[in-house]
């Protein structure tokens, strides 16, 4: 990157470089830092809380049509927390869908996040995706008895599929690249946490709420503590795979010529 190229901006050729796209990676990562310590930042955290909710909402749904059941409906709540309305389907399949399609959702989003083109297409893929699912699968929960919810659904939906399809076409190379980071990183933070949440609840002797843990072990009658420590380990494994492939393995098979071998030397 010359001296008069913006960090944002590409090249003439139209392309960020691999230094560009990594200190964009690495401001996002700031970025995620100061919204979990800064108090007054807490609305974007909420908001960041209520994506995700509609992601992990979504792998359910999505993950009952994929092996042959149902969607009916799904809701989120003002704490948070949400619903999935399925039927039919592979229940081996649909209940981990949540968690693990948080996880597989920050892990796509590492590994398109490599190319500002590719940001680019996912963003608006995502955002198209958000907005119709939304409208298709939130807006019936207001008319089933949670009014409130199914608004927040509909209304949550269709303002994060709204933006990222407003990120996806005006947007500059580098803000792309920046804000999908920003996203992946929040999303693979989150779906962690929440998962520890989850093996926390499934050790807890009584009085703990009912989780995805627990009704796989309704249906397999292997203890959800087993489940959670599960869904840890694959999450960890598509997280930390999507980075070894998209950054770790191309550094390490790419061959170094002699004049780079000395620049090296010489810096």
């Amino acid at each position: 990157m010359n001296s008069n190229q913006s960090l944002f901006s590409p090249s003439a050729k139209g392309d960020l470089s691999t230094q560009q796209t990594l200190t964009l990676i690495g401001l996002a990562g700031l970025a995620t830092f100061f919204l979990t310590v800064i108090p007054w930042l807490g609305l974007i955290n909420y908001s960041f809380r209520l994506l995700i909710t509609l992601v992990h909402e979504l792998g359910h749904g999505l993950a009952a049509i994929i092996s042959g059941g149902t969607f009916i409906r799904f809701v989120i709540f003002a704490d948070g927390s949400g619903l999935a309305y399925t039927a039919g389907g592979w229940r081996i399949l649909v209940i981990p869908a949540g968690y693990l399609g948080a996880a597989l959702f920050g892990a796509g989003l590492i590994m398109l996040g490599r190319n500002h083109r590719w940001s680019r297409a996912a963003m608006a893929v995502i955002g198209a995706t958000m907005v119709l699912l939304s409208l298709r699968y939130g807006v019936p929960s207001i008319f089933t008895g949670q009014f409130f919810g199914g608004l927040l659904t509909t209304a949550s939906g269709v303002i994060f599929g709204a933006l990222f399809l407003w990120v996806a076409v005006k947007a500059s190379p580098g803000w792309i690249v920046f804000l999908l980071h920003v996203v992946a990183i929040q999303v693979g933070l989150t779906a962690f946490s929440d998962i520890f949440a989850v093996i926390g609840m499934s050790t807890a002797v009584s009085g703990a709420p009912p989780s995805d843990a627990h009704s796989m072990a309704t249906l397999t009658f292997i203890p959800a503590i087993v489940w959670a420590v599960l869904w840890a380990v694959v999450a960890l494994a598509l997280i930390g795979g999507a980075i070894w492939v998209t950054w770790v393995a191309p550094s390490l098979n790419k061959p170094q010529t002699r004049s780079e071998g000395i620049d090296e030397f010489l810096a």
